[in-house]
């Protein structure tokens, strides 16, 4: 031991002082240094250019090493234990009498192969069972399906019976019950939606809502802009997109509202690679058109978007948005147009008869012939737009992180070097004729809902532009305590969501407790 000697790299100096010689180093030496003259000969190194004055601390960004860490993934599994947790962890199958409508759909289809509610059954008796606390049979309880509802519509026959069907359009419910009879299959027979309905309803809900919806986020987040060296509006960004609005809070029940937003995510993420990335490939152009179509045969009024993305395809690349494109998005609206026919004998929905006397809603014992409450309201319009956008049901007041959105399609508007301006312009001038749609034709905010759920589909939209917004006020730290209480107060809103998303939100709660509202 006492012979070893410590080890010793190339070129550092020996015993006497020496280096050891290198003939790399000596190569290298050689090229940097001039021939005649010595280290010592040298000028003092003067840098180029005059040093900087220290940034305030406030300002101080460090920036990333490689490898820094982006917390996307871990955002997906927190959101996903979290929706997944509350799925499973609730006692009841049904929120109120709009999924349970659709239920019952998919509850006929999978046992009866029918879009009628058998056995045939009185509105009114329905109804009565309903308070009673028993299901719409007899031998069945309350909570699995079939479930009262008062969204259902009716047709009577030539011997004057009445037939019975849900009011909701039949795509979404025969999407969904392909699914529940494909894990029947799976299972060999051993599961059955009759007797295990709170299996198949859960199992379905994780499996159409929450996991497209992940992947529908995270397509939303690979489009939002790099900025290495601003982690806080990363991370604030990424947080907004996840769990800030209230497409989270609403995938834990059953709506048409969370498969539109999610299938607008695709849709978009393919409109962007064409539009903005110059992508040509076919694939591009069937996923835009099928999602995209897909989105309005969920949310009706979506198909501004259907209508307007072909247009713009179109201009794109004639050829292929002929080819691909339309095809693809043929084949949702065929789906949708025939199963609309096979449930109400129409190619309109049930909607289109909400008024109309004689029509598929005046059967009776039907609620719509004399709504109560906030169905029969008749607010002048200036008030119903303003609770609409920040009201007891606003858009940004329940979700007002959403307005960091707006600031941030607005600089996109004023700013010369703005990428995506069209799509800002684009994102506002679609928001605003969806809003005056609803305006226009409907006065009851969506009936008994947490947020306004008919601008859900919307949402990706306003996210895209979440890292704008945040920019701008991220180098003011009062600017991002603002930042902080807008995600907050958009959290508690969620939280209420994700604890029953069909009822009153808590802003309404608040109206009605200080006299504000009294229906």
């Amino acid at each position: 031991m006492d012979d070893m000697q410590p080890l010793r790299m190339e070129g550092d100096p020996d015993e006497q002082g020496q280096t050891e010689h290198n003939p790399v180093n000596e190569g290298l030496t050689a090229e940097r240094e001039p021939s005649e003259a010595t280290t010592s000969d040298r000028e003092p190194f003067e840098p180029p250019y005059p040093e900087r004055e220290p940034l305030e601390p406030a300002l101080v960004q460090t920036p990333p090493v490689d490898g820094w860490f982006d917390p996307t993934l871990l955002w997906i599994m927190v959101v996903g234990g979290l929706l997944v947790g509350s799925i499973v962890s609730f006692s009841q199958l049904n929120f109120g009498v709009n999924d349970g409508s659709r239920w019952n759909t998919v509850f006929y289809l999978v046992e009866h192969g029918t879009y009628e509610y058998l056995p045939d059954h009185d509105a009114s008796e329905m109804i009565m069972r309903y308070r009673a606390r028993v299901g719409p049979h007899p031998d069945r309880p309350w909570h699995i399906p079939p479930f009262y509802t008062i969204d259902m519509v009716g047709q009577q026959a030539e011997d004057g019976t009445w037939h019975y069907y849900s009011s909701k359009p039949p795509f979404l419910p025969t999407v969904l019950a392909g699914v529940v009879l494909l894990i029947q299959k799976l299972s060999f027979g051993t599961l059955e939606f009759n007797t295990n309905p709170f299996f198949f309803i859960r199992t379905t809900l994780i499996l159409t809502q929450v996991i497209p919806l992940l992947i529908g986020l995270w397509l939303i987040r690979s489009h939002l802009p790099r900025l290495p060296n601003t982690p806080f509006v990363t991370h604030f960004s990424i947080a907004t997109v996840m769990i800030g609005t209230y497409l989270t809070g609403w995938s834990v029940t059953l709506n048409n509202h969370i498969p539109a937003a999610w299938a607008v995510m695709f849709a978009l993420h393919a409109a962007i690679r064409i539009v903005y990335d110059g992508r040509r490939e076919w694939y591009w152009f069937t996923i835009a058109g099928f999602f995209a179509a897909f989105a309005a045969c969920c949310d009706l009024p979506a198909g501004l978007l259907a209508v307007s993305l072909f247009v713009i395809l179109l201009y794109k690349d004639r050829l292929l948005t002929l080819a691909a494109g339309l095809p693809a998005a043929l084949v949702p609206t065929f789906v949708a147009l025939l199963v609309n026919y096979l449930a109400i004998g129409s190619l309109l929905p049930a909607y289109a008869d909400i008024h109309r006397e004689g029509g598929l809603y005046d059967y009776p014992g039907s609620y719509w012939t004399e709504p109560r409450g906030i169905d029969a309201l008749q607010e002048p319009k200036s008030v119903y737009l303003f609770n609409m956008m920040l009201g007891f049901r606003g858009f940004f007041s329940l979700n007002p992180v959403l307005l960091l959105c707006g600031v941030g399609i607005v600089s996109q508007l004023v700013r010369r070097e703005a990428l995506r301006r069209e799509l800002a312009l684009f994102t506002l001038v679609l928001t605003a004729a969806v809003v005056a749609v609803y305006v226009v034709t409907t006065n009851n905010y969506g009936g008994g809902s947490k947020g306004i759920r008919w601008l859900f589909w919307l949402i990706p939209f306003w996210l895209l532009f979440i890292s704008d917004g945040v920019t701008l006020l991220a180098r003011y730290k009062c600017a991002r305590a603002v930042c902080y209480v807008l995600l907050a107060v958009s959290l508690v809103s969620i939280g209420d969501a994700l604890r029953s998303p069909w009822g009153h939100p808590w802003i309404e709660q608040f109206y009605r407790a200080v006299g504000w509202i009294t229906y």
